[in-house]
């Protein structure tokens, strides 16, 4: 039995989808059932455990042979993936495949403390014991859901990245389809780290993506990061969370989120990575 732990996210919600598709049934393991039933069906199969739970979590693991494991950004994500890890252990769990992020900010000493647990975790699992793999996605084309109201009211992108620095996109779903063709067969994976992403864009070129799909003009706007800041400031954005969006714009400025690696999408899913355009009108209400 498969077990996708953060069934309700963009991320496990897609993987969800994917081994649907695929046949499967997989094990959701979620907090809230009302809403994981809400986006992943009245037929969804479903486990409920919080993350902070160890014993829930064993319960609900318990004839698991393979689990999924992405989490939300959120201080507490060592302590919550240790647990899912110590109760797979327990419960006799053999595979365990995680969604990370990008190997420049994954480290000991990121200036975000999402990275810095990133490394921690992967320390911790690494030596489990446990048999694993690790997925590290690109820059996820989901992102632009926030830029939903400005696309629809202004007509307009605003984001702290020039124009035309080099972007490889990914979409969300690119990573389902990789990490449900795993969880079906996790054997050749083990103690692989793929990385993977579409083709290499910038957000220039993502705008013109969106005039043409949407049918009308669609500006991108650079903008300096102390302004985002001051901006999500005013939202009442934590602290830890603006130090991971300056160090996610500091990597991509040194070009960490450029380089585009599409083979393992095409070697595993066996198509080529989703288009900006494919994305944009796939999700035309969104936008329009």
């Amino acid at each position: 039995m498969i077990a996708v732990v953060g069934a309700t996210g963009n991320t496990g919600r897609a993987v969800v989808k994917e081994l649907a598709r695929l046949g499967q049934a997989p094990l959701c393991i979620v907090r809230n059932p009302d809403k994981a039933h809400e986006v992943l069906g009245a037929g969804a199969r479903i486990a409920v455990a919080e993350l902070s739970d160890r014993f829930a979590l064993v319960q609900a693991l318990k004839g698991a042979s393979t689990v999924f494991v992405v989490t939300g950004h959120n201080p507490d994500m060592v302590t919550q993936q240790n647990n899912v890890l110590d109760a797979a252990l327990e419960a006799g769990v053999q595979h365990l495949v995680r969604v990370s992020g990008s190997r420049f900010f994954v480290r000991p000493d990121s200036p975000s403390v999402i990275g810095r647990s990133h490394y921690a975790i992967e320390e911790r699992l690494r030596a489990s014991g446990m048999k694993w793999v690790i997925l590290r996605p690109g820059f996820f084309m989901q992102n632009t859901f926030a830029q939903a109201p400005l696309i629809k009211n202004d007509g307009k992108m605003v984001l702290p990245f020039p124009a035309d620095l080099p972007f490889a996109f990914i979409d969300v779903r690119d990573t389902g389809a990789v990490g449900a063709r795993v969880l079906l067969d996790p054997a050749p994976h083990v103690g692989k780290i793929y990385e993977f992403t579409g083709a290499k864009s910038n957000f220039a070129e993502f705008a013109d993506v969106f005039s043409d799909v949407l049918g009308r003009e669609i500006t991108y706007v650079a903008v300096p990061f102390e302004q985002a800041e001051q901006v999500m400031r005013t939202r009442g954005m934590p602290e830890w969370l603006i130090d991971h969006q300056r160090t996610a714009r500091q990597i991509a400025m040194d070009g960490g989120l450029s380089g585009e690696t599409m083979e393992p999408i095409r070697s595993i899913a066996g198509r080529e990575p989703i288009t900006t355009r494919q994305f944009i009108e796939d999700h035309r209400a969104v936008f329009a």
